[in-house]
């Protein structure tokens, strides 16, 4: 028989076994638990890493695909390039030259940026152009014949010549080809496949403020000149290159001599068919064939005093009031003895005022109509309604004046920001400048001031129209 001791001894060890017991079921539950939690997070890491891996693939494949196919863009406005005369006269023929000597001339200016790189890129050539427009251009030249759209052969010719070639007719309305030269430069300036693109529209300075986000982009964009280039480009900071073989040297129709007033012709000499580029009887016809150019500068010399003249120089800027800023600016539109509008003068902004706007509109495109307007009907606006300093103001102002104003000089509206008269020194009319021959022989002398109106007569209320910057 057990005695006490004996007893008490074996239940404490007893309570011994039991107390290891439990902790061991402690410890095992614990080591269960963190068993748990570590794989559950080795799930999601594995998830995790699975879903980066796929990405990783999907970017690989990616950069792979846009490695394949690279090629450089040129885009062309037709309007302000035309093509050398000798080109344009060999019609079907030309237009065949005309595009191999441009890709051919292309890839030797690639070799000068991308080096080794330039073997593997194709040329894509975009031309776009107001083809009737141009035909009736070319006629009064002399380089093609009198019936409608007929540069259409040589258009269709460069098209067929080569596989990324397109000669493309932007229709006739009013700066159509500017639009769609712009979405395509949109379209490809940050695609990797395309490693750099050559623009040929510095004829036009409505250009400019579209590339001001491009601004020293050298290593993507190259400038090409052509008969007529604007020195403003240069303050874009991009290369700037030239294809003398392909362009002409001068603008088209620079070389017609104004008509004097010995040898002005009478308005019934003048063959208006001619004008409208669909003379039947070419040079047989009873009339003369001048264009009208010719005919207005004609008119204007008839009519001229000594503060009118067909070609406008620098001293019109003596009998142009300045612009005044915006807090200042008065109710009163000044006129001449004439009643047209006379717009004030705007120097030109240095290249401090064009950075600091540049860098302003990148960020959030700003709004024409309020700032310049005054305000803005439009409960949609898009465009950056918040305070802008008044230097960016004045790039703002001169921008827009380079815009025509489709009331021209009849305009009195009070706060009309766009132009109505041209104020490019030495500009005798004619592409590309947008003002008509009227904008550029009107009297310039301030006879008087109107009381401006109050209402609109055109639709001003989208900082799009203008695109003065992207």
């Amino acid at each position: 028989m057990l005695r006490d001791h004996d007893i008490q001894k074996l239940a404490g060890q007893l309570r011994a076994v039991d107390r290891e017991n439990q902790q061991h079921y402690e410890n095992l539950s614990a080591l269960l638990g963190n068993f748990n939690s570590l794989l559950e997070s080795y799930n999601l890491l594995k998830s995790d890493y699975e879903e980066e891996k796929e990405a990783r693939e999907k970017y690989k494949k990616m950069a792979r695909g846009q490695e394949r196919n690279p090629f450089v863009l040129v885009l062309v406005d037709g309007d302000g390039y035309p093509f050398q005369e000798d080109l344009i006269r060999s019609r079907n023929e030309g237009g065949i030259t005309a595009a191999r000597r441009m890709t051919d001339s292309i890839k030797e200016l690639l070799h000068d940026r991308l080096g080794d790189q330039a073997e593997q890129c194709r040329v894509m050539i975009r031309i776009y152009a107001n083809l009737l427009g141009l035909s009736k251009a070319l006629a009064r030249a002399g380089l093609v014949g009198h019936e409608a759209r007929s540069f259409a052969a040589f258009a269709s010719s460069f098209t067929r010549s080569q596989d990324l070639a397109d000669f493309i007719d932007a229709g006739d309305k009013k700066e159509g080809a500017d639009h769609k030269i712009r979405e395509m430069f949109r379209l490809f300036a940050d695609i990797n496949q395309c490693k750099h693109i050559f623009f040929a529209g510095c004829h036009d300075v409505g250009y400019l403020s579209f590339l001001m986000p491009y601004r020293g982009m050298a290593d993507r964009i190259t400038l090409l000149k052509g008969p007529s280039f604007h020195p403003e480009f240069k303050t874009l900071g991009l290369p700037i290159s030239e294809i003398p073989s392909l362009f002409m040297s001068s603008p088209l129709g620079s070389s017609l001599e104004p008509i004097t007033s010995k040898s002005a012709v009478p308005k019934s000499a003048v063959c208006w068919f001619f004008q409208k580029g669909i003379c039947k009887y070419g040079n047989d016809c009873s009339k003369q064939h001048i264009s009208s150019q010719q005919h207005e500068m004609s008119k204007a010399q008839e009519n001229k005093s000594d503060t009118q003249s067909t070609v406008r120089e620098m001293r019109h800027y003596a009998t142009i009031p300045r612009s005044p800023s915006s807090k200042d600016e008065g109710p009163l539109v000044h006129i001449n003895r004439n009643g047209d509008r006379i717009d004030t003068a705007i120097s030109q902004p240095t290249n401090e005022e064009w950075n600091a706007y540049a860098r302003r509109a990148k960020q959030h495109k700003i709004c024409n109509q309020y700032h310049l307007g005054g305000e803005c009907s439009n409960l949609n606006c898009q465009f950056d309604h918040s305070h802008v300093d008044e230097s960016l103001i004045e790039v703002m102002r001169y921008i827009m004046r380079q815009h025509v104003c489709p009331n021209g000089s009849d305009c009195r509206l009070g706060k009309c920001y766009l132009g109505h008269m041209c104020q490019k020194p030495g500009c005798k009319g004619g592409k590309p400048c947008r003002f008509s021959q009227h904008a550029h022989t009107l009297d310039r002398q301030i006879y008087g001031n109107t009381t401006p109106t109050d209402t609109h007569s055109y639709d001003s209320s989208s900082s799009e129209d203008y695109d003065y910057l992207a």
